[in-house]
């Protein structure tokens, strides 16, 4: 690409510039913003731009041979919430006069080159310009271990000079000396005061004098020390530049090479946890089969992006219960564009208009609970054809604004020609205390982790949640798969990024993780990544409280559903889409009748009180074994037909569980269930049986859930689901499409059984067979959401997720209970 390098004159940016060329990019012209002439001043008190050393600026572009492209900073920082948006005389909207003025000169610029490293302030504002005028933010130092990068930056042949300081352990003479010289210095003060070695606090700043980008560099003849405040513990000093000329370099002193010797591949933390990964699934994956077809656009065979003729009247799955509404947690269920009487029965439609249609339907749903897109945390998109996914990208990203919230986007073989479903989660934006909502929304490309690839966010956090858009193996400064096609790469690369999303949320996947949902191309990969979650999940420590059970209860890590789908974005083999709890637990501080009522509450983490979180987490695991009836001959030995499982991880407020019924391989129902070994004569038979058995296990599934919300009953004070299903915010089946053949019938039968559901649990509820034993109360107040797979890990049929919400507890309550 041909890039804009926006330089300050310090060392991260003319860094970030070199790490660009080793890219690929080539650089075309330079851009920079000034403090006003008339104003006399060295430095602005600038949230943005560093002005110290302005006067040092013009000489760059004889040292590069490039044009340079200045814009006076006229505007101040107005706007200076977490999010930007566009404010006139805002600083900000000067960096756009700037890059809009180079865009007019240089008209195939295609990206800029930034040195930002921890600021999300600077990010959020540059991408915020790039975007709006269709350019990519380049910023390869991006989160980078600063001990690491600064070393990094001085033997890369960095001469930058430290130019002002204003921290605790720096002086006067400090100023002038290069960032080699400083880095021992600077890692001692590190230790003993916290100070950022890259200067990221403010702590200091620096001026460039050479690089290997520079074919003349600066040399500075005077200078003197300008004492801004002489603060015995913090000194505030800068230097001021008297005279300065350029020097040729020779032809012995331009390294061709150093492009070579550039790190392109820093280490990050989350690679020590990762490094074992690709083994661990290769040593598990089968002998490779090259007579297999990879399809790597991942379109499916009925797929098409051309206008299709829509039966309104025969569309199936219309659920009964669409959506929850509650004093916290929203939800919509699955919907499609084919839910409005108004459409008439027959209509041709573009994917376009029926992904606007769609979404339109959401947002109609959305505004009868009192919500707006802002307010949803995550969402699931499927798609028919992922060929498709940029025309969907392109009708989708209109209904957002500058933070979409994350999703989780994969094709599904959707039902009656419907090409796209979506379901979404929503916390309303009241809900705030202790910690209003953030979004994490990187658009610039670095070795951190991948940009978005569509209109969604890498993170949402809000009730104590990040919700984390799933996560394909790109590799982050390309957003291109792994070369040659492999798993056991996508798998590394797709749980690094994962993870690196997780870390800069300040969220511990190892022992965090509510909800984690493995999407695969292929069943053949389920043990492979499953394997691969469990080299994670085992780092987790086994502290942490669990409810006794009248039934099989262990201590487990978080619900995993491995499922199987026709097609991933971008033709990955693996996607993950996962929930972290961010380890607090937030308790209201009533104590007595004495307290204020509307005193706030008590936030710790799980090393400040031990206790609390040992009693507000409550991870459990539940088995039913279906055992057939019993054989009039009682000589004859029958299997267990199947059995459901469920995992259930809850820190208040959201409990999450999952049921995932799986049929025993010597079960007399197996050949019903293996679709391959039946011949088309005997489908009709088969399809008859399963529709049965599957009604059953449906109902055991619910069952089991029913008896995971009674194990999570809130005692007084304590933390807990009170409401039972009164609060359960939504369900989500997903149904084997090739071994349930009427779905629709599972269904109403699903739709029934939430039917028969009361606001209360009764004993009688725990039985499997639902039918006769569950309260008459309805309950219509859950999202329902029902998803085709191909393949459920473990032979799965069915599998059921449930998210409900529960209670604040009371410290005193935690304690006590």
């Amino acid at each position: 690409m041909k890039i804009l390098g926006l330089i300050s004159g310090g060392k991260d940016s003319f860094y970030n510039l070199m790490q660009c060329v080793a890219n690929g990019h080539k650089v075309v012209a330079l851009g920079n913003l000034h403090p006003p002439p008339q104003d006399m001043k060295d430095e602005l008190d600038s949230y943005m731009y560093q002005t110290v050393g302005h006067d040092v600026i013009h000489m760059y572009k004889d040292c590069l041979d490039l044009p340079l492209y200045r814009q006076e900073i006229k505007g101040k920082p107005i706007e200076q919430g977490s999010d930007y948006v566009v404010t006139s005389m805002d600083e900000t909207e000067d960096l756009y006069k700037l890059l809009e003025k180079a865009k007019t000169a240089h008209p195939d610029l295609e990206a800029v080159s930034v040195g930002a490293i921890l600021s999300n302030y600077q990010r959020i504002r540059v991408e915020n310009v790039c975007a709006r005028l269709g350019l990519v933010t380049l910023a390869y130092l991006w989160q980078r271990d600063q001990e690491e990068l600064l070393n990094e930056m001085a033997q890369a042949g960095v001469n930058a000079i430290l130019i002002k300081i204003a921290a605790i352990g720096l002086k006067k003479q400090h100023l002038g000396q290069s960032i080699g010289d400083m880095y021992p210095h600077l890692c001692r003060m590190n230790q003993q005061y916290d100070l950022h070695i890259c200067g990221e606090g403010g702590e200091y700043e620096t001026v460039t004098l050479d690089c290997p980008l520079f074919k003349r560099r600066i040399i500075v003849d005077e200078s003197e020390i300008v004492i801004h405040s002489d603060d015995h513990f913090a000194q505030v000093a800068y230097l001021r530049f008297k005279k300065l000329h350029l020097e040729d370099k020779s032809d012995d002193e331009m390294d061709p090479n150093w492009k070579a010797d550039m790190n392109v591949d820093p280490v990050w933390r989350a690679d020590s946890l990762l490094t074992p990964i690709e083994d661990i699934v290769n040593s598990k994956l089968p002998p490779k089969d090259d007579s297999k077809e990879i399809t790597p656009n991942g379109s499916t065979a009925h797929g098409t992006t051309e206008a299709i003729e829509h039966d309104c009247t025969q569309v199936r799955y219309q659920p009964k219960f669409s959506t929850h509404q509650s004093n916290i947690v929203c939800a919509v269920g699955m919907t499609t564009a084919f839910e409005s009487p108004s459409m008439g029965t027959r209509r041709h439609l573009s994917i376009a208009e029926e992904t606007t249609i769609c979404l339109q339907n959401v947002q109609a749903k959305l505004d009868q609970m009192g919500l707006s897109w802002s307010e949803v945390v995550f969402m699931q998109v499927f798609v028919s054809n992922m060929g498709d996914f940029g025309v969907v990208n392109g009708a989708y990203k209109e209904f957002f604004g500058i933070n979409p919230p994350p999703r989780a986007c994969v094709g599904a073989n959707l039902p009656s020609d419907i090409r796209i479903q979506v379901n979404c989660t929503a916390i309303r934006k009241e809900v705030s205390s202790p910690n209003p909502r953030k979004t994490l929304h990187v658009q610039g490309i670095s070795y951190w982790a991948p940009a978005n690839i569509g209109p969604y966010s890498q993170a949402t956090e809000q009730a104590y949640h990040a919700y984390i858009a799933g996560q394909i193996g790109m590799i982050p400064c390309t957003l291109d798969l792994p070369e040659p096609l492999s798993l056991a790469k996508e798998t590394a690369w797709s749980l690094r990024n994962l993870t690196q999303i997780a870390s800069v949320c300040q969220m511990d996947i190892v022992n965090r993780t509510a909800m984690c949902i493995i999407y695969v191309k292929d069943p053949e990969a389920f043990t492979a990544v499953l394997s691969a979650w469990d080299h994670i999940a085992t780092k987790a420590s086994s502290g942490g409280g669990c409810l006794s059970l009248s039934i099989r209860t262990t201590i487990n890590p978080a619900p995993v559903l491995a499922i199987c789908m026709p097609s991933l974005p971008k033709g990955a083999q693996v996607e993950w889409q996962a929930m972290l709890h961010n380890g607090k637990v937030y308790a209201d501080k009533v104590l007595g009748q004495k307290e204020s009522t509307d005193q706030d509450g008590y936030e710790t983490d799980d090393d400040d009180i031990y206790q609390l979180e040992k009693r507000a987490l409550q991870p459990t695991t539940l088995s039913y074994v279906h055992e057939y009836p019993s054989s009039p001959d009682s000589t004859v030995k029958l299997e267990p037909q199947w059995e459901e499982r469920t995992q259930s991880w809850f820190l208040s407020p959201l409990l999450t569980a999952l049921s995932v019924v799986c049929i025993h391989k010597n079960s007399i129902l197996a050949p019903l269930f293996s679709s391959l070994s039946l011949s088309k004569e005997s489908a009709g038979e088969r399809d008859a049986m399963t529709e049965d058995v599957s009604i059953d296990m449906l109902a055991m599934m619910v069952s089991a859930m029913d008896r995971v919300l009674d194990c999570h009953l809130s005692p007084a004070s304590g933390p807990g689901i009170e409401g039972g299903w009164a609060n359960v915010v939504g369900v989500t089946l997903y149904y084997h499409e090739l071994l349930i053949r009427q779905p629709d019938t599972l269904a109403s039968k699903l739709d029934a059984l939430l039917s028969k559901l009361g606001t209360s649990n009764s004993d009688a509820a725990h039985s499997p067979d639902l039918s006769e034993n569950f309260s008459s109360q309805s309950k219509s107040n859950i999202a329902v959401t029902l998803v085709p797979v191909q393949a459920i890990a473990n032979d799965g049929v069915l599998a059921l997720t449930l998210h409900a919400v529960g209670t604040m507890p009371t410290i005193p309550g935690l304690l006590q209970s």
